[in-house]
């Protein structure tokens, strides 16, 4: 069997998981929501800017810090905001784990030979 073959049937294994129709119906709740919609996406893009500036080196300044505690502390006290991360996180998880097994065994890249 080719390999796109069995990518595309890896995909709507995938799609038939419960990590993804969990995500998928939650996801939908949220889309339905806006305040929390705005809450959520306010918290994931502050967060992945201040984790982006923190793996830069860069110093967070504050406010920044004091904004993004704030917001953490909105999601948790959420239930609709907080089971939905968790769904994410699951399912984001999930396809680590996928990719880790399929490129566990492969050689990829170039590699210092000790000769040269």
């Amino acid at each position: 069997m080719a390999v796109y073959d069995l990518a595309h049937k890896l995909g709507e294994q995938v799609k038939k998981s419960e990590e993804y129709r969990e995500y998928q119906k939650l996801r939908q709740e949220i889309m339905e929501d806006k305040d929390t919609r705005k809450m959520i996406t306010d918290y994931q893009n502050l967060n992945l800017q201040i984790s982006s500036a923190r793996a830069w080196g860069q110093e967070i300044d504050e406010d920044r810090q004091k904004k993004l505690d704030k917001l953490e502390e909105l999601v948790r006290m959420s239930n609709k905001a907080r089971n939905y991360l968790e769904a994410e996180s699951r399912f984001s998880l999930m396809i680590q784990d996928i990719q880790k097994i399929i490129f566990e065994d492969l050689e990829l890249g170039l590699e210092e030979k000790e000769d040269d």
